[in-house]
C-alpha cells in the first residue's frame, strides 16, 4: 500500500512512532526506538521504504508470515497480534484490523470529521442510492464524492476500487483528498464485509442509510440473521447528532432500528404508509415512474426517470438522507427528477427491430426478481433473460436465482458470471435445480458472449432482453486469469449483428 493511495504527496504522510503507540495503545512494544515513519501498509508486496507494516489475519493468510519480507522491503516497524522476532520495533495489539483502521484515521488526520459522510448499506440498491444522494446534495452547489462499487468518483476523477468499500488506508486517503479540496460531502457504500472487517471503524458519519436485506454472502456470514446483525453495526457506530435513515419496507428494519444509539435521529422511508418519507400512487413505465413524493412539509408529484418500484424505494432513501443533511425538499424533488441511471443499473443498451436490451447488476435472488418483475410488467412481448452465478460464493442462492427468472421470463439463458475456481458446468448444475417444472424455456450456454448473442438473436419484435449479473463490470474472473468482458459491449455487437440480418 503506497502512503497516499489517493495520489496525495508522500511528504504529507510523516508520523512519529511514539504518536502511533499513543494512538494504538498496544499490549506490548518490542525494540522501540524513536523514529519517523512515512506511510502505512498491509500488503507486503506494496511496502515502501519508511512504511509501518500491519500484519493482518485474513481469511486465507496471516500477515505475520509476511512481516519479514515487509521489513526487507523497507518497513521500519510492524504492528501484529503476536510478538515477532524482527530487527525493528514491533507493536503487539489485540486486533490488527482495528489497529489498521485506527492508525489510518490518525495518519490522515480524521478527514471524516471535516466533511459530512453518508454511509449506505443493504443488500441491493446501494450504488443507485449513493449516486442519488450525491445529486441531491449537489443541488446546493456543492461538490460531492462517491465511493462504492463503481469506484471513487470526485471532481472529475474516477478511480476503480477492488472492493465496494475500500480498505481503511485507501478510504481515509480518499476522504482526506476530498476534505482538502473543499468537498461538500462524500457518500459511500458500506458492505457487510467492510463492517465485519473493520474497514469503516473510526469514521464519523453524518447519516447512515439502510436499503433492504435479502439472501447474499451467506458463504461468509452463515445465516441471514448474522448478516443482518453485521449490517446493523453501521447504525451502532453513529454518534449523537447523526441520522439513521431506515427503510420500513424491509422486514429487517427493526434490527437496524434497535442498533441506533441514544441521541441519534431516526428517519424512516419507503412505500410503507407510516414512513416519514414515502412514495404514493406509483405509475410505472419503461421510461420511468411517476409518483407522489411525500416529505414532512408536503408532497410533490414527480417523474423519476429510473424505471421500477425498486428505484422509487432508492429515491426515497436518497431523499431521507438528503433531508437529514439540510437539503431543501424542493431541491430534492428537482434533483430526483433530473437524475439519470447509474452505469449498469437497468441501463438501456439499445433497441433494434423492436427488441430492447437492458443490462443490470442484479446478482442476488431478490434483485433479480425485482428487475424481472419490472421488465415483465412493461413488456409487450416476451422477457428473455441472460444470467449467471459467481463461483466460490454462496451456492444456496443459485437455484433461487433461476427460480426468480422462471417466475417472470419466458426464456432464460443460464451462463457464466465470474466462475473463478469453480467448473462453470457445475455452477449451471446448481442453477438448473431452480427451474425444474418451470413452463419457461431455459438454455445452458457456458460462454457468456455466446449466450448474449443467442438471446438477442432469439428475441422477436416486442420482446425485452435482460442481461443480468455484471452490470458496469468490464471483466470476467476465470480460473487462472481475469479477461476483459463488458455485457454492454457484447449486447451492442449482438444488436448490430441482428440489425444487419434484418
Amino acid at each position: 500500500m503506497i502512503a497516499y493511495s489517493s495520489g496525495l504527496p508522500r511528504s504529507l504522510g510523516v508520523v512519529h512512532l511514539q504518536a502511533l503507540v499513543d494512538t494504538l495503545s498496544p499490549r506490548e512494544v518490542h525494540r522501540f526506538r524513536h523514529l519517523t515513519a512515512e506511510g502505512l501498509s498491509f500488503y507486503s508486496g506494496e511496502v515502501q521504504p519508511g512504511n509501518v507494516f500491519f500484519a493482518i489475519h485474513g481469511t486465507r493468510h496471516n500477515g505475520s508470515a509476511y512481516a519479514a519480507e515487509a521489513v526487507k522491503r523497507g518497513a521500519v516497524a510492524v504492528v501484529a497480534e503476536e510478538a515477532l522476532n524482527l530487527p525493528c520495533p514491533v507493536l503487539v495489539v489485540r486486533n490488527a484490523r482495528q489497529a489498521l483502521a485506527d492508525a489510518a484515521c490518525f495518519y490522515y488526520g480524521n478527514p471524516s470529521h471535516e466533511l459530512p459522510v453518508v454511509g449506505v448499506t443493504g443488500t441491493n440498491g446501494k450504488t443507485t442510492v449513493a449516486h442519488l444522494v450525491r445529486q441531491c446534495i449537489e443541488v446546493e452547489g456543492l461538490t460531492v464524492g462517491v465511493i462504492g462499487t463503481n469506484g471513487m468518483q470526485f471532481a472529475g476523477r474516477n478511480l476503480s476500487t477492488t472492493n465496494t468499500t475500500p480498505d481503511p488506508l485507501r478510504l481515509n486517503g480518499y476522504l482526506r483528498e476530498m476534505a482538502d479540496r473543499g468537498a461538500g460531502g462524500c457518500v459511500m457504500e458500506v458492505s457487510s464485509h467492510a463492517l465485519a472487517q473493520e474497514r469503516v471503524r473510526g469514521l464519523r458519519l453524518a447519516a447512515g442509510v439502510f436499503t433492504n436485506l435479502s439472501q447474499d454472502h451467506l458463504d461468509y456470514h452463515g445465516t441471514l440473521a448474522d448478516y443482518a446483525k453485521t449490517k446493523a453495526r453501521l447504525f451502532s457506530m453513529l454518534q449523537p447528532g447523526a441520522t439513521a435513515s431506515i427503510s420500513l419496507d424491509s422486514k429487517w428494519s427493526q434490527v437496524m432500528l434497535e442498533a441506533v444509539r441514544d441521541q441519534v435521529h431516526t428517519s424512516t422511508f419507503g412505500l410503507h404508509p407510516l414512513a416519514r418519507v414515502r412514495g404514493e400512487n406509483l405509475r410505472c413505465t419503461l421510461e420511468g415512474t411517476r409518483f407522489e413524493l411525500v416529505m414532512p412539509r408536503g408532497r410533490v408529484e414527480l417523474l423519476l426517470r429510473l424505471p421500477g418500484r425498486h428505484n422509487v424505494q432508492n429515491a426515497l432513501a436518497a431523499a431521507s438522507a438528503a433531508l437529514s443533511l439540510g437539503v431543501s425538499e424542493l431541491g430534492i424533488a428537482a434533483a430526483l427528477e433530473g437524475a439519470l441511471a447509474v452505469d449498469g443499473r437497468l441501463e438501456l443498451v439499445g433497441r433494434q427491430s423492436g427488441v430492447q436490451v437492458f443490462v443490470d447488476y442484479a446478482h442476488t435472488p431478490d434483485a433479480l426478481e425485482q428487475v424481472c418483475s419490472t421488465l415483465s410488467a412493461m413488456t409487450r412481448g416476451r422477457l428473455v433473460v441472460v444470467f449467471g452465478c459467481g463461483g466460490d460464493r454462496d451456492r444456496t442462492k443459485r437455484p433461487l436465482m433461476s427460480g426468480a427468472v422462471a417466475r417472470f421470463a419466458q426464456i432464460g439463458f443460464m451462463t457464466s458470471d465470474n466462475p473463478r475456481s469453480e467448473d462453470p458446468e457445475e455452477i449451471l448444475d446448481d442453477m438448473a435445480k431452480g427451474v425444474n417444472g418451470s413452463a419457461s424455456h431455459f438454455y445452458r450456454v457456458v460462454d457468456r458472449a455466446e449466450a448474449i448473442r443467442q438471446a438477442v438473436r432469439e428475441a422477436r419484435p416486442g420482446d425485452t432482453v435482460l442481461i443480468a449479473g455484471k452490470g458496469h463490470e468490464s471483466y470476467q474472473v476465470l480460473r487462472d486469469r481475469v479477461v476483459p468482458f463488458d455485457d454492454r459491449e457484447e449486447a451492442r455487437v449482438a444488436l448490430q449483428t441482428r440489425g444487419s440480418r434484418s
